[in-house]
């Protein structure tokens, strides 16, 4: 496997972060808009000291944007179907890049997000880890139980990722009422026969609308370091990412219909690229030059 996707991959859990978490079918509805404000900072340091050569770099990038979710039906069954757009500006490797999409976007009543075809690597990713965050905060009582140990053993390499969540108390937000939540933890990527490996610490603050199923916001940092004995290279990365809802516009008050399944076409994303169900090592994100 390769050190450095695996790198990116495992780093881009900061992003529990930031699209996940957006539906109860009695609190969404068609109209309804949600703006959330992103930042990310990340700084990736690589070494390779194999043989007499020495070669060391170290990375920075960072980005702000937004995410906004539009809800244009919702289907009887509570499923919320509508569109997801993602808007990032920043820097990466000191060159100024952008990132604009909108793809169409289903959201189940357990507030995990689906959308109908792959918007970029990392935030793939951080996607699928988000719905696992999801679904681990909806499920679970924290007012019986506010401290517990959430763990996810990911399929696509062996990595299992422990966290130790902690209930710090509740708040309102906007008159929702939300949820502060603490985690700690991490995982470790270790196999005797693969030359690659990998440990990652991770803390953070998630605010979570348990009765709505709205995730209001997020604070989290990544450390991650990466080596491959075979090359003799190393990648020490950290990441901090903060998200939180900044907006929430109501639609009026109007009758489920159904809707185009998140599955086909649509006119936002005509030819959809498959669409990642397991997190797992991810290539180097895609990026475009922004003009000055």
């Amino acid at each position: 496997m390769n050190h450095r996707a695996a790198a990116l991959a495992v780093c881009c859990i900061i992003a529990t972060v930031a699209m996940t978490g957006l539906a109860d079918t009695p609190h969404l509805r068609a109209g309804d808009a949600l703006t959330y404000d992103l930042t990310i900072q990340v700084q990736e340091h690589t070494s390779n000291a194999k043989g007499t050569k020495k070669d060391d770099s170290t990375n920075l990038s960072s980005g702000t944007g937004t995410v906004r979710l539009e809800i244009a039906s919702v289907d009887p069954d509570g499923t919320a179907n509508g569109t997801l757009s993602v808007d990032v500006l920043g820097f990466a490797n000191g060159q100024p890049v952008t990132l604009r999409k909108s793809v169409a976007v289903k959201v189940a009543q357990n507030g995990e997000i689906k959308p109908a075809a792959s918007i970029e690597p990392i935030i793939d990713q951080m996607i699928v880890l988000a719905n696992q965050s999801v679904r681990d905060l909806a499920s679970h009582d924290v007012r019986a139980g506010p401290a517990w140990r959430w763990q996810i053993q990911l399929q696509t390499y062996p990595m299992t990722l422990a966290l130790d969540r902690v209930l710090r108390g509740q708040q309102l937000y906007q008159g929702l009422p939300t949820l502060v939540v603490q985690s700690i933890g991490g995982g470790q990527y270790a196999t005797d026969a693969d030359p690659v490996q990998a440990v990652m610490n991770l803390a953070g603050t998630d605010y979570y609308d348990q009765r709505d199923g709205l995730l209001i916001g997020e604070a989290m940092r990544s450390d991650t370091i990466v080596s491959d004995a075979s090359s003799g290279s190393a990648v020490d990365s950290s990441a901090l990412v903060t998200f939180q809802l900044h907006a929430f516009t109501r639609g009026p008050e109007i009758a489920p219909s159904p809707s185009v399944s998140a599955g086909e076409a649509s006119p936002i994303e005509a030819s959809p690229t498959p669409v990642p169900t397991e997190y797992g090592p991810a290539p180097l994100p895609t990026v475009t030059p922004r003009p000055y």
